[in-house]
C-alpha cells in the first residue's frame, strides 16, 4: 500500500471519526476512565503507604519503646483501672550497662493536668515528661525557641515546650516564649512551641500535648520514682531485633516473673510495625492492581462492543466501498485506525484524569500527594496496547463482510 492511499485512508477516517462524534466520545470516555480509575486507585495506595511511612518515622524508625504492663492476677482474674508502677530507673540504667547498641534513650511520664495560661485553660490536658533526647529521637524540631537541654534536667527546671494546638488554644497568635503557664498550679515559662505533627499512629494528637523535662514531672509534678515508657534509639537498623531480644533478656532477669503469668512489660520494636504497616500495603497495592486491571479490562470490552456495533450500522458503507475498488486489508485498517486514535487520546485523557483524580483523593483524604509516573506510563501503555488486541475483532468483521450482502441489505 502506497503512502498516499495510506495518508488518504487516514484522512476518511479522522473524518468519519468526527462525523459520528457520539460513538468516537463514548470509547474516548471508556478509554479514559479506565485509565484514570486504575492509576487514581493505585496512587491512592501508595499515598497511604506514604502517610504511614511518614507517622512512622516521626516516631523514630530505629526506636523501640518499653511499657509495664499489669501482669499479677487476683482471684484468677487481672487487676483492672490500676497503676503499673514496675518499670523503675534501676531498670533503665541496667539496661543501658548492658546493652552498647543503644545510641540515644528518653524515659517518659505521662500524666493529665488542668493547664492554663492567663484566662485560658485546658482540662485534662496530657504532659509528658521527657529527657532532651526525646525530640532528637522522634524527629521533631521547634518552630519557636527551644527544646530543653540537660542543664533543665539537672536542676528540675520548670519549664515547658508546648504542641501546637496547645499554643494555639492558649496563646492564640502571641508568641508564647517566656511566658507563664501554670500545670496543676505550678507555674512553668514556656520556652520553646513544637512543629504542628497532628495524630500519631496510637490515635493521640501529639500536637495537644505539653512537654516538660523529666525530672520536673516526676518530682513536681506527679510525685512518682517510676516511668510510664522508655524509649531507646538503637544505632543499626538491623540490630534491632537482638536489642529487642536482649532488652527483655534484662527486664526478665530483673523483674523475676513466675512462668504462669504474663510478663509485667513489654517491648515494642518499630521495625516490627513498619513490617507489619509494609506487608499491609503490599497486600493493598496487589488488590489495588487486579482490580485495576479488571477495570481496564471492562474498559476495554465496552470498546469492542461499541465497535461491534459500529460495523453493524456501517453495512451499508462498507458495500459501496467495496463495490467501489477498497479492499478488504483498505475496509480492516480503517476501523482498526478509527478505534486506535479515539483509544489512544482516550489513555492520554485517562492520564491527566489520573492525575487530577489522585490529587483530588489526597486533598479530600489528606493523603500526601504522590504520583507515579512510571506506573501511569505502564498502565495507559497496557490500555492501548489491550485496545488494540479489541479492536482487531471488530475490524476483521469489517474486512470478511461479503459487499453483494452488504449492499443488499440497504
Amino acid at each position: 500500500m502506497g503512502i498516499g492511499k495510506t495518508l488518504f485512508l487516514m484522512a476518511g477516517s479522522l473524518r468519519l471519526i468526527w462525523r459520528f462524534r457520539l460513538r468516537s466520545g463514548l470509547i474516548l470516555l471508556s478509554a479514559s476512565l479506565g485509565v484514570g480509575g486504575v492509576i487514581s486507585a493505585i496512587n491512592y495506595a501508595a499515598e497511604g503507604r506514604l502517610k504511614v511511612l511518614k507517622r512512622i518515622q516521626r516516631l523514630g524508625t530505629n526506636v523501640l519503646v518499653v511499657t509495664p504492663q499489669l501482669s499479677r492476677a487476683v482471684g484468677g482474674r487481672r487487676k483492672t483501672g490500676t497503676l503499673v508502677t514496675t518499670l523503675v530507673a534501676a531498670d533503665y540504667a541496667e539496661i543501658l550497662r548492658e546493652i552498647p547498641e543503644i545510641e540515644k534513650s528518653s524515659a517518659t511520664v505521662t500524666t493529665s493536668f488542668l493547664v492554663k495560661a492567663g484566662d485560658l485553660s485546658k482540662s485534662n490536658c496530657l504532659v509528658l515528661g521527657t529527657e532532651p533526647a526525646f525530640a532528637r529521637i522522634r524527629h521533631w524540631q521547634t518552630t519557636e525557641g527551644e527544646f530543653y537541654g540537660m542543664a533543665e534536667m539537672r536542676r528540675s527546671a520548670r519549664v515547658a515546650v508546648l504542641g501546637s494546638a496547645v499554643r494555639r488554644d492558649l496563646f492564640g497568635s502571641e508568641s508564647p516564649i517566656g511566658k507563664r503557664l501554670f500545670i496543676n498550679r505550678v507555674p512553668f515559662e514556656v520556652m520553646g512551641v513544637l512543629e504542628e505533627r497532628g495524630q500519631g499512629l496510637d490515635a493521640a494528637n501529639e500536637d495537644n500535648q505539653v512537654y516538660v523535662p523529666l525530672s520536673t514531672a516526676m518530682r513536681r509534678l506527679a510525685n512518682v520514682d517510676y516511668f510510664s515508657a522508655i524509649l531507646f534509639a538503637v544505632t543499626r537498623w538491623d540490630g534491632m531485633d537482638e536489642t529487642t531480644e536482649a532488652i527483655h533478656r534484662v527486664l526478665s532477669k530483673r523483674h523475676r516473673t513466675p512462668g504462669h503469668l504474663p510478663e509485667d512489660f513489654q517491648v515494642q520494636n518499630q521495625k516490627a510495625l513498619i513490617d507489619t504497616e509494609m506487608a499491609s500495603s503490599y497486600r493493598l497495592t496487589f488488590l489495588v492492581r487486579w482490580v485495576g486491571l479488571s477495570g481496564l479490562v471492562v474498559s476495554g470490552l465496552g470498546i469492542l462492543a461499541i465497535c461491534w456495533i459500529a460495523v453493524g450500522e456501517r453495512v451499508v458503507e462498507i458495500g459501496i466501498r467495496r463495490a467501489l475498488g477498497a479492499t478488504k486489508s483498505d475496509i480492516f485498517l480503517q476501523f482498526l485506525f478509527e478505534a486506535v486514535v479515539i483509544s489512544v487520546l482516550g489513555c492520554f485523557a485517562g492520564l491527566m484524569a489520573g492525575w487530577r483524580g489522585t490529587e483530588s483523593i489526597a486533598e479530600r483524604a489528606d493523603l500526601p500527594f504522590f504520583f507515579d509516573w512510571t506506573t501511569a506510563a505502564l498502565v495507559a501503555g497496557f490500555a492501548i496496547l489491550m485496545n488494540l488486541v479489541f479492536a482487531l475483532i471488530p475490524s476483521r468483521r469489517a474486512a470478511l463482510l461479503d459487499p453483494i450482502r452488504a449492499l443488499k441489505s440497504e
